[in-house]
């Protein structure tokens, strides 16, 4: 009778599903539900408040002021002689989460109902959670500014460096419609770079760099020297668009955006062997980010690149080569 009575009383027990199919339940349920969506829209949220901070908090000193400086400069054009800033790429940044708010809102709008009239207080745990990630992202960003800030810069090797290289001649058209020659700038230092009006990626780190270089340089310095962009993009840089450029970064009388018939521009570009290739789906020009230095002579004294270090040596270059006594 017992045995009988074990044999009824014992169920058998299913074994536990793999940690792998445990995992991917877990995953479904967060995404179905309104945890997701509630975590997703309160990360867009603390991110515009960061920027909102980053592009309208008051001045400061100390690695928190060099942090907010560098931010504005790189991502709003920020001019920290004059103030100004470029408020339409503040707006862009701020709006630009309100979509992916709206579609989150939308299509996961039923479990986030549940989730507010029952589970409030994971949605507060969710909300921390975002909250949590948007300041990680925020502490990264700023060791990053710090320990780019305190790099100990190279001296500049100028005697290394140094090059007596031809400049490919040109006769090209600039932003205010004058024709410009390299014969023009005979007796001045000229900075040489290339750049196009839409670029969106590194162009407006390059002219950010050359405003920066020209508003470190005297008066007088400024006025014996003169700024070449070649267009990147001949075929659509108009002179409407160059001019619009030029006065965007407030550049002078001294800047010149040239560009004419596409194939003398590219035959310039190809001499220089500067680097490109258009997307013919999106129209954007990948490129190589080069600044040429040119002697008094016209010839090309010095190359350097886009990257940190060569960066910070074009001041030292230009104020070597105008140091220099026309011949």
């Amino acid at each position: 009778m017992s045995g009988q009575s074990d044999e009824v009383c014992m169920i058998p027990t299913s074994p536990k599903p793999p940690i792998a199919t445990r995992l991917v339940s877990a995953t479904t349920r967060f995404l179905a539900g309104g945890l997701f969506p509630a975590f997703a829209i309160f990360a867009l949220v603390f991110y515009q408040i960061f920027i909102a901070v980053m592009a309208f908090g008051p001045p400061a000193a100390g690695a928190w002021g060099g942090f907010l400086e560098d931010f504005r400069m790189r991502c709003f054009k920020y001019d920290p002689r004059s103030g100004w800033m470029e408020m339409a790429s503040v707006w862009i940044m701020l709006s630009e989460p309100i979509p992916l708010e709206a579609l989150f809102f939308f299509i996961w709008r039923t479990p986030l109902r549940v989730s507010w009239e029952t589970r409030r207080k994971s949605l507060a745990q969710a909300a921390g959670w975002a909250l949590l990630l948007v300041g990680m992202i925020g502490l990264g960003l700023l060791g990053l500014g710090r320990s780019q800030a305190t790099t100990t810069e190279l001296p500049f090797p100028a005697e290394n460096l140094r090059s007596a290289l031809p400049m490919p001649p040109f006769t090209l058209t600039n932003q205010e419609g004058e024709p410009v020659s390299l014969s023009d700038f005979r007796g001045r230092v000229v900075l040489v770079t290339a750049v196009y009006t839409t670029c969106t990626t590194t162009c407006p780190m390059m002219l950010t760099k050359v405003r920066t270089v020209l508003d470190q340089l005297t008066p007088d310095e400024r006025k014996d020297m003169a700024v070449v962009a070649f267009s990147l993009n001949p075929e659509a840089d108009t002179r409407e668009l160059r001019t619009m450029i030029a006065k965007a970064y407030g550049m002078k009388s001294q800047f010149h955006f040239v560009n004419g018939v596409p194939a003398q521009v590219n035959a310039v570009l190809d001499k220089l062997n500067v680097a490109r290739e258009r997307n013919e789906k999106t129209g954007q020009v990948a490129h190589s980010n080069l600044f040429f230095l040119l002697d008094r002579e016209g010839r090309i004294a010095y190359r350097l690149s886009l990257s940190q270090q060569e960066a910070s040596w074009l001041i030292s270059a230009l104020r070597v080569l105008l140091a220099e006594k026309p011949s």
